[in-house]
């Protein structure tokens, strides 16, 4: 029986994202988004560093659209990758598979001092 892992975050891109083609020509696009949260105790909200890829089409658009500071919200899957170092050390980590890419603020939001100057 297969289980169902849905995943929607939202957040700002850390970084530009990094777009590359695969060996058998798929686009892929990462980037990794600040989510922050609060518990009922905190004054100042807590950051995790969530690492997202897409793939396809959706890659090609995101390569475009995802800027360091640009909000986004994603809708994916799951994936985990493992992995040993090479001093026999093992590792894991979990990322989203974006399936759905939504973009938050518009880049004119963004970058309003490159605006000025492109005048």
């Amino acid at each position: 029986m297969q289980n169902y892992v849905t995943a929607t975050i939202e957040g700002n891109a850390t970084r530009d994202s990094v777009f590359k083609k695969t060996k058998t020509g798929k686009s892929l696009c990462s980037f990794s988004l600040a989510v922050h949260h609060y518990s009922k105790d905190d004054v100042e909200p807590k950051v995790s560093y969530i690492d997202v890829d897409t793939w396809d089409k959706l890659a090609d658009i995101c390569s475009d659209g995802v800027s360091k500071g640009r909000r986004v919200m994603v809708i994916g899957t799951l994936r985990q990758e493992r992995w040993e170092e090479s001093d026999g050390k093992k590792r894991s980590r979990i990322k989203v598979v974006g399936r759905e890419v939504r973009f938050l603020e518009s880049l004119k939001k963004l970058e309003p001092e490159a605006e000025k100057k492109a005048v």
